[in-house]
């Protein structure tokens, strides 16, 4: 239910940014004649191909709303990953007086026991450290 809320919202926004759009370029689209000076001939588009124009305007109106609506959803993916999640606090130590398998590694920085518990020993691994490190 909340996804469908915010794929609602997103469309929304959307349509309301593309009718935006569509105001601002309206004077192109209501034009009565729209010449073109860089072409080797001039010529106006609306009245020697009208039915060229009028496709031109309809596969404008459709990239301009797919673009808009994938920004918008970019856009609101975005805000979405920059949300922080706060880890759980996991154990500092793992005893190494339980039944399971554990190695004992060495220290970290606080002095505490580092252990390569059993899983990990399953598992390809490669421990490296400084000279005299141990």
């Amino acid at each position: 239910m909340n996804t469908i809320k915010k794929k609602l919202i997103l469309l929304f926004i959307s349509v309301f940014l593309f009718l935006i759009t569509l105001n601002i370029f309206k004077p192109i689209f209501t034009a009565k004649n729209l010449i073109f000076p860089y072409s080797i001939n001039k010529f106006d588009i609306v009245t020697e191909y009208p039915l060229t124009w009028k496709y031109i305007k309809i596969l404008y109106c459709i990239t301009c709303f797919i673009s808009i609506y994938l920004l918008t959803n970019s856009f609101q993916k975005y805000i979405l990953i920059k949300k922080i999640k706060i880890p759980k606090k996991q154990k500092e130590e793992i005893i190494a007086t339980d039944n399971k398998l554990n190695i004992l590694l060495g220290f970290d920085e606080k002095n505490q026991n580092i252990y390569i518990t059993e899983k990990s020993l399953y598992q390809n691994m490669l421990v490296t450290g400084t000279i005299g490190s141990r």
